[in-house]
């Protein structure tokens, strides 16, 4: 991100966040970036140098709370998506934006209901965490902010307002898919994650980035990552997980470690983002503006047919829904069409002439 400026805001909450941002040219739309776990904005590298800056459009690309730069708060209560998105709008004052393109990569925490929407309609909502989830939440809470929404991997859900359990969540994906989707987060809740994350980040960057297939065994089998990551195992990386990508991972994890990072999963699990959901108003659940889905077909824990359910929903009526051959880490693997694809989504609907 060397073509970004560097920046820290000490937002109201009494918190730190770094962000890298570069100024939109006139009529050119600036697209906020968050990122996932456990990564940083360097996953948006590619396209940030090679598609948007070319084309002028601007960008904020935050150090999420937990993560780099940014504060690194140990209470779980502190990484509610209503109090980050207060955070990310004081970013966008600060930075005197008026709406972004809210866009935001990965991982999810399948939540299945059944639940009215509209009081008749059966509705199948997902509840998730951290990069996409957070970019989606900053559309709920406020709308007025946000021009487009992006997400990588993972699939747009409305807030659910039933309570979230995970061992319901890996009983329905077992009985859909085949397999609990979610079981790494029995791992990641568990008293002794930030130990044993902390110990073995060789081991944690090839389970993440190996051949989307081995997640079956790993990320996507009960106690799978833990067996993984407490032998200290190593498998081959995908090409996109660069040497230079590892060295910049491993230096951006060993700074501050997964203490700040599995409060993303300990929201969730632990009753925090359901006080966040019942805080979004109900007519902020449908998303109205336009909306770029791009993932892997081949994901095994954030599926691209997740989408769908969602626009079966009625929740994305304008959705470009894109699924290319490849893995969670899809716009990495396939960073051309990734990054054309965005910005033909971004001319195709925010042309200049209506600017």
């Amino acid at each position: 991100m060397d073509q970004l400026q560097q920046k820290r805001l000490n937002v109201s909450r009494g918190l730190t966040y770094t962000y890298y941002t570069r100024q939109a040219r006139p009529s050119h739309q600036t697209l906020l970036l968050v990122h996932g776990f456990p990564d940083s904005p360097d996953e948006f590298s590619d396209v940030v140098r090679d598609y948007l800056l070319p084309n002028g459009y601007g960008v904020i690309a935050i150090d999420c709370l937990g993560y780099g730069g940014t504060s690194k708060p140990l209470d779980h209560e502190a990484y509610s998506f209503q109090l980050m998105a207060q955070d990310i709008k004081e970013i966008l004052d600060e930075e005197g934006v008026d709406q972004v393109v809210s866009t935001g990569h990965d991982w999810v925490c399948l939540l299945l209901t059944s639940l009215q929407w509209n009081c008749r309609r059966g509705c199948v909502l997902i509840a998730a965490m951290q990069g996409s989830p957070v970019a989606q939440r900053f559309y709920n809470f406020h709308p007025d902010r946000v021009c487009g929404l992006v997400l990588l991997s993972v699939a747009y859900t409305a807030p659910s307002p039933r309570p979230f359990d995970l061992d319901t969540v890996l009983k329905y994906s077992i009985k859909r898919f085949g397999y609990g989707m979610l079981w790494y987060w029995k791992l990641f809740i568990a008293p002794d994650a930030v130990e044993i994350t902390d110990s073995h980040l060789e081991s944690m960057w090839t389970s993440v980035h190996g051949e989307p297939e081995t997640w079956l065994d790993t990320l996507a089998a009960e106690d799978g990552i833990r067996r993984y990551l407490v032998a200290d195992k190593r498998q081959p990386v995908m090409s996109y997980a660069t040497e230079e990508r590892r060295q910049r991972w491993l230096r951006h994890m060993s700074s501050g470690g997964f203490a700040g990072p599995l409060n993303y999963y300990r929201a969730a699990a632990f009753g925090t983002q359901d006080k966040a959901h019942a805080m979004v108003p109900r007519e902020n659940h449908v998303v109205k503006v336009p909306h770029l889905f791009f993932g892997g077909s081949r994901d095994v824990v954030c599926r691209p047919e997740l989408c769908d359910d969602s626009i079966k929903a009625g929740l994305l009526p304008d959705c470009t829904k894109v699924a290319v051959d490849s893995g969670h880490w899809a716009h990495l693997d396939k960073s051309k069409e990734f990054g054309e694809t965005l910005l033909g989504w971004l001319r195709g609907n925010f042309p200049r002439s209506r600017l």
